[in-house]
């Protein structure tokens, strides 16, 4: 096996934000603004665009001053494709510059735990615009290349930071059991495990969890990175870049481009985590 991968020794985000920035751009420039979004029910791709950019902007502005900020609803002046692109160039060069010039180490606020390092948002935006490119792709007929990298992290930030902030969001994971997930071209795997009953912390479904952020906290899986999946016989195999998408839904175990995933042990329980609403 690879050895496994370490997000802060292999990947520059702030470099790999600039580069999945300027793919989504060229992407919308020959785009359908009218095509809808299967992963974004709802919404067309123009709709799409107008979300990235505004986050964009958002994240810039937090980045900025450190400090919670409100979202921006701006839009572009024309609906025409290439204008559009323009518009969501701007706004991506502008946080660009902001990330470049910001000191990583820096406290700053992000929405999963409130304080937190100025190095949450560069990642973050890395899989704001990479998981937006598959969705763009999708539109356009063609698959989305995903370097292992970038995918193992995606799979780290949605176990390390989205499952967090669900659950604090009163969406509890189907999770009665261990489940592991392996990255078959990186080496990494991931335990991810209910936390133990205890009558000061019950396990309850998603739709009652606790009435105090305590209760709910406690309940919050705990992820073990790097473990061997031997004790743990609910797992699913695939290379990082499947296990990417299917955490954010945008493949699921039984689509064709999923062949390369394996589930062993109880397919039923790794199905109902996967199938729990593990992002927004």
């Amino acid at each position: 096996m690879n050895a496994v991968l370490r997000p802060s020794t292999t990947v520059d985000f702030v470099e790999e934000y600039a580069a999945a920035a300027e793919r989504l751009a060229v992407a919308v420039a020959w785009s359908d603004l009218r095509a809808p979004i299967a992963g974004c029910p709802g919404w067309t791709t123009y709709d799409l665009v107008v979300h990235i950019g505004n986050v964009h902007a958002w994240a810039a502005t937090i980045v900025e001053t450190g400090r919670a900020a409100a979202q921006q609803n701006d839009k572009p002046a024309h609906a025409r494709p290439r204008s559009v692109s323009g518009w969501y160039a701007g706004k991506a060069e502008d946080l660009y510059e902001v990330l470049r010039s910001a000191d990583p180490a820096a406290p700053c606020w992000n929405f999963a735990f409130g304080s937190g390092r100025t190095a949450f948002w560069p990642r973050r935006q890395v899989h704001e615009a990479t998981i937006h490119q598959v969705d763009l792709d999708r539109t356009l007929g063609r698959a989305t290349d995903i370097a292992p990298a970038i995918a193992r992290d995606g799979v780290d930030e949605v176990l390390r930071v989205f499952l967090h902030r669900m659950h604090t969001r009163g969406h509890a994971a189907d999770l009665s059991g261990p489940v592991a997930l392996t990255a078959t071209d990186t080496g990494d795997t991931w335990v991810v495990a209910p936390q133990p009953r205890s009558p000061s912390t019950p396990m309850v479904p998603a739709q009652a969890v606790g009435t105090t952020s305590e209760k709910v906290l406690a309940l919050v899986p705990s992820i073990e990175h790097g473990a061997s999946p031997g004790p743990t016989p609910d797992r699913v195999e695939a290379p990082a870049a499947v296990l990417y998408r299917l955490l954010w839904k945008r493949l699921s175990l039984d689509d064709e481009s999923a062949a390369d995933a394996r589930v062993l042990g109880d397919e039923g329980r790794v199905r109902a985590f996967l199938d729990s609403r593990l992002v927004p």
